[in-house]
């Protein structure tokens, strides 16, 4: 056939496999004629440009299973992109695990550096070492179980790993499933060298740029062996959005230094109001930015609870979201991490995760996402409130998926009352009250009308609506805010006060922080507290803005504009409130 002779048809398979099977994966699931599937194939051959996809694995899958009852020159064509490669070399892994294939010639050559002078090129060498690794911690660690056999198919029992030039294919990895069915073996192929253009220079989200070279061979390695496992779970393509989020958290668990997963995060925090489900992996990003789905239940429910998922996944030969549900339960009635078993399952942890992913970027706070200050924040504009008038907006939210109401209350004596309508299906609320040194989350449920006397306490409060269907899209909620001057919590102070540190002497070593307390007597656009050294030197500035007219405090901990610990001795604490000033002096004492 002109097509194979002309190119060499594995040059870009999952581009290949990209045209054909989104033929063949048509809603109405219409099968793709002899002449559908060489057009596809010539034009995506022809292609000299094309997006990265990073993982090409949802592609295999998809792939092998349109294979089955596909027209037979599309069949061919999808055998031929699924086959394996044939290579020059082959060893077994030190630990026996792996079969690693390999060329020392032609387009998917690897280095023959050999600095150990072993006789086995060295990026073989580490590639053995890494995949070894790799089993030791999600088998012998973690406790996944062994793969499935593919009966010698590569030359033996072992895990293979093919060595090829996946970069100009656009790809870090893939793995191709063997079979059609819900579980079966599969292959891995990985890049021979990750030095080209794609690698490290992607800038998904700004400011990550991703891995390069051995670090990029570690954590692709690392993801897609978990590929490898959870075949012998479940291959289906319904979970191709969790085989990859999962296989991204994989890749920190592995490697936490290396933190190749924030490259893709802002492909998921930055779209709520998109299914926690509807990633395309072979089509965009938000399939790899929901390993922070996989971080938040690693952290709040602990690691296990990712394998228990996929036990779910074995059992049920399925990937529904009902699946994590009963993953997150267990059948004594108790649950991890939850003491009311009643609030538990899937609805509580996503609309969970919904209150967790606010406080990252600069909202970050301690008790949230460990590493949610890398994290990017969705800009939300604060909700527009006219004294007694209810102000109401509203929206449409897919199943899994959230919004996020934000009110700046800061000068606004009084208080508010806000009212939810929300439309047929499952809904979760939770109220966020925020100030600079304090966070309180009251959880609503999904009735009732919220009622906030004294909000000009907080500087943000912010409503978070979780639909927590499992399917479904094109949920409408609606919010109605009425703001009330006279729904006070107790009147106003009657004078401008600074009052001294709690504690007085500040021990940082066995005190961690003292608050810094101050009373306005009117509302201050304005404000500023700042620390002084005795002989006047600026210590530390918090510009605090606006401020109502109330009592506030905000928290030092004893360092410095640079973040170092000052020295023992007397500081001077200086409130300046729209020009008019108080100050108080505060002891420090460090315990050596």
């Amino acid at each position: 056939m002109q097509l194979m002779k002309d190119r060499h048809f594995r040059i870009l398979p999952l581009v290949l496999l990209a045209g054909v099977t989104l033929l063949l994966l048509q809603p109405a699931q219409a099968k793709v004629t002899t002449a559908q599937g060489v057009t596809a194939a010539r034009q995506l051959l022809e292609l000299e440009d094309v997006e990265p996809r990073f993982c090409g694995t949802a592609l295999a899958v998809a792939a092998a299973e349109a294979l089955q009852g596909a027209d037979p020159l599309v069949s061919r064509l999808l055998a031929s992109a699924l086959q394996r490669p044939s290579q020059e070399h082959e060893l077994v892994s030190p630990s026996g695990h792996f079969r690693v294939h390999f060329d020392t010639s032609g387009r998917d050559a690897v280095d023959d550096v050999d600095e150990d002078d072993n006789g086995i090129p060295d990026y073989v060498d580490r590639t053995m070492a890494i995949a070894d690794s790799s089993w030791e911690l999600q088998i012998n660690v973690l406790g996944y179980r062994t793969p499935p056999s593919d009966g010698g198919a590569g030359g033996g029992d072992e895990v293979d790993i093919y060595i090829v030039d996946l970069g100009r294919r656009q790809n870090y990895g893939i793995t191709y499933p063997m079979t059609s069915g819900a579980t079966g073996p599969s292959y891995l192929e990985v890049d021979n060298n990750f030095t080209d253009a794609i690698f490290g220079n992607t800038f998904i989200c700004p400011g990550f740029s991703g891995t390069r070279e051995e670090d990029a061979l570690r954590v692709t390695l690392a993801h897609e062996f978990f590929h490898v496992i959870q075949f012998g779970y479940y291959q289906g393509s319904d979970g191709s959005w969790w085989q990859e989020a999962s296989a991204t958290w994989m890749e920190d668990v592995a490697y936490p230094d290396l933190n190749d997963y924030l490259q893709y995060v802002c492909s998921f925090l930055l779209v709520p109001g998109r299914a926690i489900d509807s990633g395309i992996p072979s089509a965009d990003f938000h399939s790899y930015g929901a390993a922070v789905f996989a971080h938040f239940l690693d952290q709040r429910f602990g690691r296990d609870v990712i394998r228990w998922i996929w036990d779910e996944h074995s059992s049920r030969r399925s990937a529904r979201l009902d699946n994590f549900d009963s993953a997150l339960r267990n059948y004594s009635g108790t649950v991890l991490g939850v003491e009311n078993v009643s609030d538990s399952g899937i609805e509580a942890a996503y609309s969970e995760m919904g209150v967790w992913s606010w406080f990252v970027g600069d909202r970050f706070r301690e008790g949230f996402f460990a590493e949610g200050d890398r994290y990017p924040s969705e800009f939300v504009d604060s909700f527009p409130v006219t004294a007694k008038v209810a102000v109401s907006d509203s929206g449409r939210l897919d199943h899994m998926s959230r919004v996020y109401i934000r009110l700046e209350p800061s000068l606004l004596p009084g208080g508010g009352v806000i009212d939810t309508e929300l439309a047929r299906g499952r809904w979760r609320r939770h109220l966020l009250l925020v100030s600079a040194d304090s966070v309180e989350v009251r959880s609503l449920g999904d009735t009732g009308g919220i009622s906030l006397a004294g909000w000009d306490a907080w500087e943000d409060v912010i409503l978070v609506i979780s639909n927590v269907d499992v399917i479904g899209i094109g949920y409408d909620y609606e919010v109605i805010v009425t703001y009330d001057p006279e729904l006070v919590d107790g009147p106003a102070p009657g004078a401008l006060v600074l009052e001294t540190g709690v504690p007085n002497p500040f021990r940082p070593g066995l005190h961690g922080v003292t608050f810094i307390t101050f009373e306005l007597d009117r509302a201050s656009v304005q404000t500023q507290l700042t620390l002084f050294a005795a002989d006047g030197a600026l210590v530390r500035q918090f510009n605090l803005g606006s401020r109502s007219a109330r009592r506030h405090s905000v928290r030092w901990d004893g360092t410095n504009q640079d973040g170092a610990f000052v020295a023992s001795g007397i500081y001077y604490a200086v409130l300046q409130a729209d020009g008019v000033e108080r100050r108080k002096p505060l002891a420090v004492i460090r315990d050596r």
